[in-house]
């Protein structure tokens, strides 16, 4: 901080300069034109001394006020140490940790040493290294940065506390945000559904599971083939009797076969091949032009293999590739 004049130094200043003021004769009669000159004179110099008298007691005043703000850091210390500051019982860092003075943490000075400065904070008095503390002016400084807000230092129970009160709100704060993003996810794919042509809705997360179904079904067969598994998906949503959505109509216990887990979830093999996606352009087609309204195999809600196909069961069928629809 700087240096300012005490007011004992004021005081003597104004003593020197009102000794070197000229002393003014007294004059017992004030008649002549002389002596009226001598009273003016008198006059302006006590106007002058009361003027200057008054100066150096704003000064004195306001140089005491200044120290007083000044010497507010004089026993006192700021840690500029992140994130903490170890309090030793003793000046060796050998010796017990009996609290942490955090960054921009105060502690009143009881000893400072070159390198070991004793300090009073809060509940804890131990010794700290001298070099990780700023004193004075540079205190002051960071006092206006933080605007006053400093903490004080913490035993080592209170310091635990603090640092599991603060990992359980980080914790928090990190779930709240994971849910957050979760919800804004949601809430994308429920503005990205689309209704096709067919009147159907579906979201890209449906389309990318009618696409798959299709692989999964009729990954290898002709287009047309695919194209017919995907109207069953779709007829079966509109029937409502398998469900009313393609993600619930295709996990549907015991409808596609390995797809389902059977409690209405995805199995752990088709799972995989969702996400890695349809093996060809051609099943992602397929379940775009379904649902724009191209159907090849009419209301059919059913198919099978050829070779267990049960025609005479069927009122009426139609054979694309290797499938029997029904």
């Amino acid at each position: 901080m700087k240096l300012r004049s005490s007011k004992a130094a004021m005081y003597a200043g104004v003593g020197m300069v009102m000794s070197l003021m000229p002393v003014l004769p007294v004059v017992a009669d004030a008649q002549t034109t002389y002596e009226q000159q001598e009273s003016t004179v008198a006059e302006s110099e006590n106007l002058i001394q009361a003027s200057y008298t008054a100066n150096i007691s704003d000064i004195v005043a306001t140089g005491y006020e200044e120290d007083t703000q000044a010497d507010v850091f004089a026993e006192q210390a700021v840690n500029v140490t992140a994130p903490f500051l170890n309090v030793y019982e003793k000046n060796s860092e050998n010796s017990e940790i009996v609290g942490k003075l955090y960054e921009n943490g105060i502690a009143d000075t009881l000893e400072v040493g070159k390198e070991w400065t004793k300090i009073q904070s809060g509940n804890v008095i131990g010794f700290v290294t001298t070099q990780s503390l700023c004193f004075g002016e540079e205190a002051e400084q960071i006092s206006v940065e933080i605007d006053g807000a400093f903490d004080t230092a913490y035993t080592v129970e209170e310091a635990e506390a603090k640092e599991e009160a603060e990992r359980i709100a980080a914790e928090e704060a990190e779930a709240a945000r994971i849910a957050a993003e979760e919800e804004a996810q949601r809430q994308a794919a429920a503005q990205a559904s689309v209704t096709y042509m067919s009147g159907m809705s579906a979201s890209n997360e449906e389309l990318l599971i009618l696409a798959t179904v299709i692989d999964w079904e009729a990954g290898w067969e002709s287009y047309e083939g695919k194209l017919a598994v995907a109207n069953v998906v779709l007829n079966r949503v509109r029937s409502g009797a398998y469900g009313d959505s393609i993600t619930s109509v295709v996990y549907a216990r015991n409808q596609f076969s390995g797809v389902s887990d059977g409690a209405g979830n995805a199995s752990s093999r088709f799972a995989a091949r969702l996400a890695a996606g349809p093996r060809t352009e051609e099943c992602m087609e397929a379940a775009l032009e379904a649902l724009a309204g191209v159907n090849n195999i009419g209301g059919y809600t059913s198919f099978r293999s050829l070779s267990v196909a049960n025609y005479s069961a069927y009122s009426s069928y139609m054979i694309i590739g290797n499938h029997c629809f029904f």
